[in-house]
């Protein structure tokens, strides 16, 4: 079984009277532990899969399959849970924190995903250990 799967998946913008296909039947699989890299010229529709692959948006048609399981008719707050919990994101601008460096806006993701970690980590911290 795929851990990502993406069948036919197409991706249309529209604006007024004009329609932009960013995906045309992109058909896709990826197992568990590969190394996949995506490349292509500006406005290829990179970001637009990666996107729809990391349930940030849903395709106009095809399927979108997490571990057999069908995404398309999954809910946002369904979606949010699985981008919380099986994704990671990191975006090239826009949605860092601009006060904090790199390294402060990674630790307040890890803290939002693991608050064990932190807690663990600041008991390590007042008793001493490092």
């Amino acid at each position: 079984m795929h851990l990502l799967k993406l069948e036919r998946v197409e991706k249309i913008y529209t604006t007024g009277k004009v329609s932009v296909h960013a995906l045309k039947g992109v058909d896709l699989a990826v197992e568990k532990g590969e190394l996949i890299a995506l490349v292509g010229p500006s406005g290829s529709g990179k970001t637009t899969l990666l996107n729809i692959a990391g349930c940030i948006d849903k395709p106009t048609s095809g399927n979108v399959i997490m571990e057999g399981i069908l995404l398309n008719e999954k809910s946002p707050d369904e979606l949010a849970n699985l981008r919380r919990y099986y994704f990671g994101f990191i975006f090239q601008s826009f949605n860092l924190i601009p006060v904090l460096n790199i390294f402060e806006n990674v630790e307040i993701a890890l803290n939002l995903k693991y608050p064990k970690l932190r807690k663990r980590e600041k008991e390590k911290k007042d008793s001493g250990h490092s």
